[in-house]
């Protein structure tokens, strides 16, 4: 199965100067967890999630408004192509430890996305993509190291914060 069977197409996405408040917003309005962030020509250089903004917020101590998807996206993104394999697609998923993959054109342009979701409504029908599934879920679910620290510049703001709340 080819994943142009399964894509999402037309899908949302985002541009680098755009403000965290809007990629939550298209996220919200399209009932996605990622955002393509794509350049003036349509070519992807990068993905945005929920938790991108969450966290991008979080360690800035800012508003949505005052920071830019540039700021919070995430540049080491994999992609695949309508044409390729389904399961090709899935391994892709494994290897880079997510759950979407934006699918592009020759130029790198989007036009699609595939989900783990994609996968999952063809699974029950096809024991080779249910195999395919459990495997990737199991990849990408796998645990993460905790990260020790809160971020330098979230523990700058709570201590201004703490600051004028004594004053």
């Amino acid at each position: 199965m080819r994943v142009r069977e399964l894509m999402t197409s037309p899908v949302a996405s985002c541009r680098p100067q755009d403000s965290l408040e809007h990629a939550a917003k298209l996220l919200w309005e399209h009932d996605c967890g990622v955002l393509p962030v794509v350049d003036t020509t349509g070519a992807v250089g990068a993905t945005i999630t929920d938790r991108d903004i969450c966290m991008g917020a979080y360690t800035r101590g800012k508003r949505l408004a005052e920071i830019r998807v540039r700021e919070s996206m995430s540049h080491d993104i994999a992609v695949c192509r309508a044409d390729e394999d389904v399961a090709r697609a899935a391994d892709a998923m494994r290897k880079a430890k997510v759950r979407r993959l934006p699918v592009v054109d020759d130029a790198g342009k989007l036009v699609g996305i595939l989900s783990m979701n994609d996968i999952a409504r063809i699974a029950s029908h096809d024991a080779s993509m249910g195999r395919e599934l459990v495997q990737t879920m199991a990849s990408v679910c796998a645990a993460h190291p905790k990260r020790a620290t809160v971020p330098a510049a979230k523990a700058a703001a709570a201590a201004a914060l703490a600051s004028s709340q004594r004053s």
